[in-house]
């Protein structure tokens, strides 16, 4: 029943690998760049590119993709299969360039327009040296759904490694050819960032040729297989991206409400003065802390969903309710076994963790960096099993060709974030954009299971309910744990500083991870067997409660 296990964890071994790097990658940026003026404006430029590429690229475009290319490959026929890929990426390749040209043209003007506005100034120049990433990272997205859907997923994880290795050598590079520059060291990495997109596309042509997938091409806009991904792919933009939607409206927000330049404290509304509600360098402490979330979101919940859509999509296409009830609880209940004692786990771990990782270089000398970035870190590791959960409930949807319904979610999640966002800013400054973004993804997750739950009778809702209370009893042991871990073991040795924050991540780690696991032991939970299982396959029965 679960085939796609073994899959998981090659994706999730392999983004774990990406997500280290990735660490790496920003403690580079943090040492080089800082948390201030430049890293805002570096961060806001770089999700320019990196939105089209989750929206289009990764997100609908891919799952537009998946269903469709999956029942050419179902049929049997690889010729119609081949041409119906290579149409895509035509189609993708000229789109994304018109659209790369109307941009550029854009923010060069917008640049020009912003010469006495030095952080939108350097912005929208980022922002032009950047964008071009957009069309090779799509291509990229795209190649690795076909791959996925031949059930090859080595390659496609390795792509982001290689990204984080290319930024990491630019940061090296522009701090040994720009010392005292910061300007000068970002517009090197975003260099770099170009450069990788194109090696990304590179590195999975071998394996699409292995796996019998050949390019030509082709040009047909009266195609079938193109006219259904159009039809699913529209809808579908705002509904599988709503997370990103919201961090990239954090990010622009953090930037227009944070002063613009050194000394500017306030600013006009309605011709009086108002006291700007965030400090600078707000998006970059939400750049830091969005890594930190990202991390279990990647390694965990994107690598499950990314391996259970193919599977999905091809019991939808045999028009296996049941088969594909089974496999969508599965991935829901491993998604909430790990993703609720991670998001505690990093409640209680991020302060030692952004010391260690991130305060350093120039990120050191802002001495409210670090507290600011752990504050917005916790915001955002409550909202995590929230996050995951939807990627999975919105690829249910997806695999039976139901697009109407996450979007109009979607819709309501994304406007509810953006009121929340102008709101809570003035309390809570830049912890005010992450709780807004944590209450519109549970909202989004209680509409989304409430919808599916009376179209899809086959979702084991009692046995995900039964892992969800198990879940939630293991992870206050591991809480109590961890928390004696952080608090208790470095002041009991005496220590400070930096040695401080290692006991504490380490006691903390070893301590959550051990009593986590030893709790799921006692509790019989069948998502730690699964998870650790060498079989690709597990057999249907378990402890849990079985739905009549």
């Amino acid at each position: 029943m679960a085939s796609f296990l073994k899959h998981f964890r090659t994706v999730s071994g392999l983004t774990l690998l990406s997500r280290i790097m990735g660490f790496l990658r920003d403690a580079a940026l943090a040492h080089v760049v800082g948390a201030g003026q430049t890293m805002d404006a570096y961060s806001m430029a770089f999700m320019m590119p990196n939105l089209l590429r989750r929206l289009f690229g990764e997100g609908a475009l891919s799952a537009a993709f998946v269903p469709v290319f999956t029942q050419y490959l179902e049929s049997g026929d690889r010729k119609a299969a081949n041409r119906f890929m290579s149409l895509m990426i035509v189609l993708l390749v000229a789109s994304l360039a018109a659209v790369t040209l109307v941009v550029e043209g854009a923010l060069l003007v917008l640049r020009h327009s912003t010469e006495g506005l030095a952080k939108w100034h350097l912005i929208f120049g980022l922002a032009a040296v950047m964008f071009p990433f957009a069309l090779t990272i799509c291509l990229v997205a795209l190649l690795q759904a076909a791959l996925n859907c031949c059930r090859h997923f080595v390659m496609p994880a390795l792509a982001p490694i290689l990204l984080n290795l290319f930024i990491i050598g630019g940061a090296v590079a522009a701090a040994l050819a720009a010392a005292d520059d910061a300007v000068t060291q970002v517009y090197i990495i975003a260099g770099t960032i170009v450069a990788a997109g194109v090696v990304q596309v590179l590195i999975q042509v071998p394996a699409l040729a292995k796996k019998g997938l050949r390019f030509f091409p082709v040009w047909d806009l009266r195609h079938e297989g193109l006219r259904r991904v159009l039809r699913l792919m529209g809808p579908m933009v705002l509904a599988i991206g709503i997370v990103q939607i919201n961090t990239f409206m954090d990010s622009a927000v953090a930037n227009l409400f944070s002063p613009y330049e050194v000394g500017k404290e306030t600013f006009q509304i309605a011709g009086r003065e108002v006291a700007y509600p965030m400090e600078t360098g707000a998006a970059s402490v939400l750049y830091f802390g969005q890594r930190l979330y990202n991390f279990p979101l990647g390694v965990f919940a994107i690598a499950m969903a990314t391996v259970i859509f193919p599977e999905l999509s091809r019991y939808a296409h045999r028009k296996d309710l049941a088969g594909m009830g089974r496999v969508a609880s599965q991935g829901l209940r491993l998604t909430v076994f790990i993703t609720i004692p991670a998001a505690f786990g990093l409640v209680l771990v991020c302060e030692p963790l952004l010391r260690l990782w991130l305060e350093h270089g120039r990120f050191a000398a802002d001495p409210h960096a670090l507290e600011r970035a752990a504050w917005v870190t916790r915001v955002y590791a409550l909202g995590i099993w929230a996050y995951s959960i939807n990627h999975i409930l919105i690829r249910v949807f997806y695999a039976g060709q139901d697009t109407r319904t996450p979007l109009r979610v979607a819709l309501v999640a994304a406007v509810m974030n953006f009121g929340l966002n102008l709101v809570l800013i003035w309390p809570l400054a830049e912890m005010g954009l992450a709780l807004a973004t944590v209450i519109s993804a549970v909202v989004q997750f209680a509409v989304l299971a409430a919808v599916l739950s009376r179209r899809l009778a086959h979702l084991e809702w009692r046995r995900l309910a039964s892992t969800a209370g198990r879940t939630v009893v293991a992870t206050g042991v591991m809480a109590g744990a961890t928390a004696a871990g952080v608090y208790w073991a470095a002041p009991a040795l005496g220590l400070a500083g930096r040695t401080a924050a290692i006991v504490q991540l380490v006691f903390g780690v070893v301590a959550g991870a051990g009593t986590y696991l030893a709790a799921a032991w006692l509790l019989r939970m069948t998502e730690l067997r699964d998870l650790l299982a060498r079989s690709s396959s597990v057999p249907d029965q378990d402890n849990h409660p079985k739905n009549p």
